[in-house]
């Protein structure tokens, strides 16, 4: 199904339920109004209970969020939540080490920080437009699409991102993220 379709259907399938919860809502009103008008306001408060469990109920069919499953047979769940377990996510045994090592991997590894286009002196190309409000402060001019540039600083982190200032010409431009720069093509 193409994503146009797909997008048509989903709004087609929203504005069903739309117009069903409308109607819904309409009559639980309507049957309060009724019963106000009766004045049995014990009615009407039960109206109104049933109303917001219809509500509820209708909150889970539109976010499809889960209900707690009923459990009949609880040793027979556990086996088989066991047996699920080993067969999604394996049984690993880690080396002695080895756990931590990629704890700390994760957890220090820098993106573009150790590619070879942000070592000093290198040349590279610039894979995007850059305004100058993108880069450090002190940037007049915005870098343009395929200039080609020299990094003259160790990379850095600017707004988040990995940066290095770069050479272009007799310019200097701070700021720019490494993952713009590309390696020139020798040709």
């Amino acid at each position: 199904m193409s994503r146009k379709i797909w997008k048509n259907t989903l709004k087609e399938a929203k504005k069903h339920v739309k117009e069903a919860n409308i109607l819904e809502s309409d009559l639980f009103e309507a049957r309060v109004k009724e019963a106000v008008d009766n004045d049995d306001m014990e009615l009407a408060d039960q109206i109104r209970a049933e109303q917001s469990k219809a509500m509820k109920d209708r909150d889970f069919q539109v976010t499809g969020k889960k209900r707690t499953p009923v459990i009949k047979d609880q040793e027979l769940y556990d086996k088989n939540k066991k047996a699920n377990f080993k067969i999604r996510k394996g049984v690993y045994t880690w080396a002695e080490g080895g756990r931590n090592a990629a704890r700390e991997q994760r957890l220090t590894k820098k993106k573009n920080m150790d590619s070879p286009v942000s070592s000093q002196g290198a040349l590279a190309t610039v894979s995007r437009h850059l305004d100058r409000w993108e880069m450090g402060y002190g940037t007049e001019i915005s870098l343009k699409k395929g200039s080609v540039v020299m990094p003259i600083s160790e990379p850095y982190e600017h707004n988040n991102k990995k940066c290095v200032t770069v050479m272009a010409g007799a310019k200097v431009f701070k700021g720019v993220p490494v993952a713009v720069l590309r390696p020139v093509d020798e040709d």
